[in-house]
């Protein structure tokens, strides 16, 4: 290792070890106010700490670049683990970096191809398209002329990651080891999700298949594009696609210019998403502004492919389960759906989570859609948090990714059209999935109709069991006071959120079908599905009305 690059290392873990020694003793420090005063004091005092320690993990994976900034974007998705002031202010933090210098692309390059730089391309631009943390992009011309877009991995970047990845292993596993806070996550689980998330953005072979893949998916499209790969021209360390022409999505006055109408763009964006997630089941996990362009038509293009999600036949089977467990209010059922998911850790105890499933139903299936408001959904939220108990649970990779491009094409489909309707707009989808849902509605129907006129034959029974024992001075009545207290005690915001995030997975099916037979409770799972989205992904848009109205 170079002296240079010693420097640098002795640098990155001063700062490494700064940062998460703070991030560790504020986490310790909310610990035991929860213990002495409870979550409500806790959550108060430890607030701005929380939000100034965001705002320093923001601005040192800035300065530091790297694995950093990839670590901070993983964590600004883990509501399981990090409190709501680190998913907004990471939520802020942007892959952008200076470029690396052009003649160490060049060397790289022809290292790669083995030959002059000149022998490959007639032509290649020396500024960046885009420079981030892990590569950069190039224009160029080949040989025979055609326009195309190179993506080239950053010099030295595997030697910064080895570096970055060991101290943050390391400082993982001293948190684990010796802090009850670090056993009460997966923390060997996140660090080799982690890891793996970071291989595959620097796998360009995968990243070109990915990219194929939605370019098939999307063949009979004339709206969404998808840059071709060009394998000849594409290395372990070199991608080279399609070049793309268009108005970065984000440059509203731009696409104003142009005749381009901004609501049909939002339509045909929160279309494309819809058809990733419920028909190919493969979706674009990092659709930010950067990576999508528009031309008039509209016609839109998505690039960048590293990162991307996958909902499986399995999942959206299990998904039908959890949608009907929910309708039945079969809390058995819907718990081992969960579990199956990868939603509840294997040796859980399980009473509590189906207690506070319980309690979700008791206290809001009777709540309408009318009724139901932002300020509602506020109080919803403020509720799971003073009953949810300390849980060993999770958020499973995949969910993770779908709630962090869910959160990033909201803001950026408000941003294009405030009064978008997302209902009006996901209305095929919903009609669709309910006409493949009716057999299994019919027989719920039914068995709901058999479990009625049981409860109306046994009522008069247990009228009377209840009568006698108020005769003889044995009734008891329970109050959850100290169920509440231990939660007020023990819940942390990571496990507050995680309530959400169950609950999520297995309601949000359930409230697309019920919401188009137009029922009270049918439509109350809907709008509880938009909380714990909201929740979930953090979509720090709060000043903007929910998406699903």
């Amino acid at each position: 290792m170079s002296g240079s690059t010693q420097v640098n290392k002795n640098k990155r873990i001063v700062a490494f070890v700064r940062l998460f020694i703070g991030i560790t003793f504020d986490f310790w420090r909310e610990s035991r106010i929860i213990r002495r005063q409870g979550t409500k004091a806790a959550r108060s005092r430890m607030s701005a700490i929380h939000r100034k320690r965001a705002v320093q993990f923001r601005e040192t994976a800035l300065k530091l670049g790297g694995v950093l900034i990839k670590l901070g974007q993983f964590l600004g998705t883990r509501a399981d683990v990090m409190p709501e002031e680190y998913l907004s202010e990471l939520a802020k933090l942007r892959d952008e970096v200076p470029q690396a210098p052009f003649n160490e692309i060049q060397s790289l390059l022809e290292a790669e191809f083995g030959m002059p730089m000149g022998e490959v391309f007639s032509n290649f631009s020396k500024e960046s398209e885009g420079a981030a943390s892990l590569a950069q992009v190039h224009r160029a011309v080949l040989k025979n002329g055609e326009k195309v877009a190179v993506k080239i991995q950053r010099p030295q970047i595997e030697d910064y990651i080895n570096i970055d990845l060991g101290i943050f292993s390391y400082l993982m596993d001293g948190l684990y080891r010796f802090t009850k806070a670090g056993r009460r996550y997966d923390i060997p689980g996140l660090v080799e999700e982690f890891a793996r998330t970071l291989g595959d953005e620097l796998d360009f072979y995968r990243e070109g298949f990915y990219a194929e893949r939605f370019r098939q998916n999307f063949r009979d499209s004339t709206i969404i594009s998808i840059p071709k790969v060009y394998w000849e021209y594409t290395r372990d360390r070199v991608l080279t696609l399609e070049a793309i022409e268009g108005i970065k999505i984000w440059d509203f006055e731009s696409i104003k210019e142009s005749g381009i109408n901004r609501n049909e763009v939002a339509h045909e964006v929160f279309q494309s998403f819809l058809k990733m997630v419920l028909d190919d089941g493969f979706f674009h996990a990092d659709p930010h502004p950067g990576n999508l362009f528009v031309l008039p038509g509209p016609r839109i293009t998505y690039v960048d492919f590293g990162m991307v999600g996958e909902i499986t036949p399995e999942m959206r089977e299990l998904f039908k389960e959890g949608t009907i467990a929910v309708i039945k209010r079969d809390i058995n059922s819907l718990v081992v759906t969960l579990q199956k998911l990868g939603f509840i850790r294997h040796g859980a105890n399980l009473a509590p989570i189906k207690s506070t499933l319980e309690w979700l139903f008791d206290n809001y299936s009777q709540l309408t859609s009318n009724e139901l408001d932002f300020e509602k959904l506020e109080l919803i939220q403020e509720d799971i948090r003073k009953i949810m108990y300390e849980q060993p649970l999770t958020i499973p990779s995949q969910f993770a990714f779908l709630g962090r491009a869910a959160g990033t094409l909201q803001g950026l489909i408000s941003g294009l059209d405030q009064k978008f309707d997302f209902i009006d707009s996901a209305r095929p989808y919903m009609e669709d999935m309910v006409e493949r849902m009716k057999p299994p509605l019919v027989e719920i129907v039914a068995n709901e109709a058999k479990d009625m006129a049981k409860i109306f034959l046994a009522l008069p029974y247990q009228i009377q069991r209840v009568l006698g024992k108020m005769e003889r001075g044995e009734l008891k009545t329970r109050t959850d006071t100290i169920e509440i207290v231990n939660a007020i005690n023990w819940a942390n915001r990571g496990r507050n959120a995680i309530a959400l995030a169950i609950i999520f997975a297995s309601l949000i099916f359930g409230g697309i079908v019920l919401v188009i037979y137009g029922r009270d409770f049918m439509s109350n799972i809907l709008f509880i599905g938009a909380v714990l989205v909201g929740v979930l992904v953090g979509l720090n848009q709060r000043n903007k009305r929910a998406p699903f109205r």
